[in-house]
């Protein structure tokens, strides 16, 4: 009895793998601690979006990733299920056709393993209020045309992200006001007391970054 229930266990989770690989729904009632992505069309990064279908997107996610689940429902005849990533703690909405559940025992612990990010580099900022501007590690993941996610990492460790869609930035992660002025190509961005200046090549796929490391590889 003992050994029948771990293979009872593994029979379920397979059985659910397999659904999925032939493109059908796992049950809502069977729904796993934690999904593995399958990918996106022609192996591009999935979207994880702020809320289903026409949310704005977070970031990109790559095949393979394993996320936290945190719970799916139906919308517009189509599942979605809002999951958490194991580093850094984003949280989001992705379409359950992209996912496949992964037992716990693929679940690695939280880490603060970097992301794939498109391009690296190092913008000016000021994440203190009164500091003078220095140089500031950034990384970017681009979502799609105008659309990206900016990683910036500054004074004390403090590390804050920034959102673009259509081409210009339109909220971040951080409290206080946010404003937004355009200098040539360059955005100036204040987060309540915090200023990051932000060139628009580094949001443009194609565009090298100024000051940037080289590329990822490419996908």
């Amino acid at each position: 009895m003992r050994l029948l229930v771990p293979l009872l266990a593994c029979a379920l989770w397979f059985g659910q793998a397999a659904a999925q690989s032939h493109g059908l729904s796992v049950p809502e009632d069977a729904e796993p601690d934690f999904w593995a992505v399958r990918g996106a069309p022609g192996g591009s990064r999935l979207n994880m979006r702020e809320e289903p279908i026409e949310g704005m997107i977070v970031t990109g996610l790559p095949p393979g990733e394993v996320l936290r689940n945190r719970g799916c429902r139906t919308v517009r005849a189509e599942r979605w299920c809002r999951v958490e990533r194991l580093a850094g703690a984003q949280a989001g909405w992705v379409a359950a056709r992209f996912l496949l559940p992964a037992p716990p025992a693929a679940a690695p612990a939280a880490t603060e393993a970097e992301p794939a990010f498109d391009a690296t580099g190092k913008i000016p900022c000021a994440t203190i209020p009164g500091q003078t501007s220095r140089d500031c590690a950034f990384g970017v993941l681009r979502n799609g045309p105008g659309a990206a996610s900016l990683r910036v990492t500054g004074s004390a460790g403090i590390v804050r992200y920034i959102y673009f869609d259509d081409g210009v930035p339109v909220r971040s992660d951080g409290e206080g006001s946010f404003t937004v002025e355009r200098l040539n190509d360059l955005f100036l961005i204040r987060i309540g007391g915090e200023r990051y200046e932000v060139p628009r090549a580094v949001i443009e796929a194609g565009t090298p970054s100024p000051a940037a490391d080289p590329p990822a590889a490419q996908r």
